[in-house]
C-alpha cells in the first residue's frame, strides 16, 4: 500500500541582532514540505499557499515587536571633544544611565559599588554636531559620543550584587499628557511637533520607557476627557487605552500659571495606581522628573531578582485559550520566553484552540504572575468548569499524524513533535501536581 504522505520537518532560524547579545528578535520559519504520492497537484498547491500565508504572518508579527523595543544598552552622551578626558567621563556618565536604566532605579548607583566602565564598553563612535551647545562650565559641545555596552554583562552585575534587572520585555506605556498654557488647552498627540512632547520622548528614552502616544482623535475624545486626563480617572483612561495597548497608562496635567509649572501625574496599572504632583519653574526639569517617577514605579514591577542555579527553578503550568492558529502559538511562546523572569518555555500540549506551555522560572512564581498581571498579552480566566483539577486541554491529542485536509496551525503544532511531551510524562506530572494558571490570549 502506497503511504498517503512523506514529512520531511525543516527549522530556519534567522536572528536580527539589534544592540546585544542578550537582546535579539528571533525569526522562526517552520516549513513543512510534503510530498504527497497519493493527491497531488491542487491539493499541493493549496498547501503551499497556507505555508506562504504562515511566513507572512510571522514577518508581519516580528516587524510589530521590533518597532517597540527600546534600546537599553545605546546612549549618546555630547562631548567637548575627543580627547581621552572626554571619553572617560563619557563612559562613565553612559554607564550610570544604562544601569537606572536595567535596574528600573533612578537611584541605584547611590546604592551600587561603580564597577570600571571602560571594562563594559562594546564600542563608540563620534559624529559632529551641527548646532552645538555649551556645558555647564561653559565649553561647547561639538561632538555626540555613541557608546554600546555589553548589557548581558551588565545585567550580571546587578543580579551579582542583589539588583533587580529590567530586561528588554517591556510593555507599552500610553501617555496622556494634557496641557494648558495660559488660553490653550490641549491634548499632546502622536504626530504633534511641541518642545513638551520632545522634553517627554527624550526622558522616555533615557528611562527605557516604550511609549504610545494617543491620536486623540474623535474616537478617544468619546471615551476621555481632558477632564478625565487630568483627574487620572481610571475606567475612562484604561478604556481609551485599549485601543492603543493594554499595559500601564500615564497621565499628565500641566498648567502655567504665570510663574511655574504645576501638575499632577497618574500611573495606572493593574497592581495598583500611582499619583503624585510636581512644580517647577523649568518645564524640561519638571517632565524629567516625572518620567523618573514614573519608570521607577513600573521597575518595581517589572524589575525582577533572578535565582541563582538551575536547582532553584521552578516549574508551573501555563494554559492558555485562544491560541488558534500558528500566529498566535507563537506569540505566546515568544511573550512567555521574553519575560525575565521564565528561564525557558515549552508546549506541552496544543488544540484547535487552546496551548498549555510549561515555563520553568528563574524568579518565583509570584513574579511570573505579577508581570502577566501588569502586561498587555493574557487575561486571566476562571479554569475550566468541567474538571478544574485538570489544565483544560485534551489530553488525546497527543498523536502526530498529520492530515493534508487540517487547518495549517494543527498541523504545524502537531508536527512539533520534539517538544511535545508524552501522555506518560503528562501522567507523571499530575501525579506530583504542577501550579497550573489559566490565561486567555488578548486578541
Amino acid at each position: 500500500m502506497i503511504k498517503r504522505c512523506v514529512i520531511v520537518h525543516a527549522l530556519v532560524v534567522w536572528r536580527i541582532k539589534l544592540f546585544d547579545d542578550s537582546n535579539h528578535l528571533t525569526i522562526t520559519f517552520s516549513t513543512l514540505f510534503l510530498y504527497n504520492f497519493h493527491h497531488y497537484g491542487f491539493q499541493m498547491f493549496k498547501f503551499i499557499a497556507k505555508i506562504f500565508f504562515f511566513v507572512s504572518l510571522l514577518f508581519i508579527f516580528n516587524q510589530a515587536i521590533a518597532a517597540h523595543v527600546v534600546s537599553l544598552y545605546d546612549v549618546d552622551v555630547l562631548v567637548v571633544d575627543e580627547s581621552a578626558s572626554s571619553r572617560w567621563g563619557a563612559f562613565k556618565q553612559g554607564l550610570d544611565e544604562v544601569f537606572v536604566r536595567i535596574s528600573g532605579d533612578s537611584i541605584v548607583m547611590d546604592k551600587l559599588k561603580r564597577p570600571a566602565a571602560a571594562t563594559f564598553v562594546k564600542q563608540y563612535s563620534y559624529d559632529p554636531v551641527d548646532e552645538p551647545t555649551t556645558n555647564e562650565d561653559g565649553q561647547q559641545l561639538t561632538h555626540r559620543m555613541k557608546i554600546q555596552y555589553n548589557g548581558s554583562a551588565m545585567e550580571k552585575y546587578l543580579l551579582d550584587n542583589g539588583f533587580p534587572v529590567w530586561s528588554a520585555h517591556r510593555p507599552d506605556v500610553v501617555i496622556w499628557l494634557a496641557v494648558r498654557d495660559g488660553r490653550n488647552e490641549y491634548v499632546l498627540k502622536e504626530n504633534d511637533q511641541s518642545l513638551l512632547k520632545a522634553t517627554a520622548d527624550e526622558a522616555l528614552i533615557r528611562r527605557g520607557v516604550a511609549q504610545r502616544w494617543p491620536l486623540y482623535d474623535s474616537k478617544d475624545r468619546k471615551l476621555l476627557s481632558v477632564a478625565d486626563i487630568r483627574g487620572g480617572f481610571k475606567e475612562p483612561v484604561t478604556n481609551a487605552s485599549k485601543r492603543y495597548s493594554r499595559g500601564p497608562a500615564l497621565t499628565g496635567s500641566l498648567i502655567w500659571n504665570g510663574k511655574k509649572w504645576q501638575s499632577s501625574w497618574s500611573l495606572l496599572m493593574e497592581s495598583g495606581n500611582r499619583y503624585w504632583s510636581l512644580e517647577e519653574k523649568d518645564y524640561k526639569v519638571l517632565i524629567n522628573k516625572a518620567v523618573d517617577q514614573a519608570a521607577d514605579a513600573l521597575g518595581v514591577v517589572f524589575a525582577i531578582r533572578g535565582s541563582v542555579g538551575k536547582q532553584q527553578l521552578v516549574t508551573v503550568w501555563l494554559a492558555v485559550q485562544a491560541v488558534n492558529s500558528i500566529e498566535k502559538y507563537h506569540r505566546v511562546e515568544s511573550y512567555l520566553t521574553g519575560l525575565n523572569a521564565v528561564e525557558s518555555a515549552k508546549i506541552l500540549q496544543v488544540d484547535g484552540q487552546n496551548a498549555l506551555f510549561e515555563a520553568s522560572l528563574r524568579s518565583s512564581e509570584d513574579d511570573l504572575l505579577n508581570l502577566i498581571e501588569n502586561d498587555a498579552e493574557l487575561v486571566k480566566v476562571d479554569p475550566p468548569v468541567e474538571n478544574k483539577s485538570s489544565p483544560g486541554i485534551d489530553h488525546s491529542s497527543t498523536e502526530l499524524e498529520i492530515d493534508i485536509e487540517q487547518p495549517l496551525e494543527k498541523a504545524v503544532s502537531e508536527s512539533e513533535e520534539t517538544v511535545v511531551e508524552s501522555e506518560d510524562e503528562l501522567l507523571a506530572k499530575q501525579r506530583n501536581p504542577v501550579p497550573v494558571y489559566y490565561y486567555k490570549l488578548i486578541h
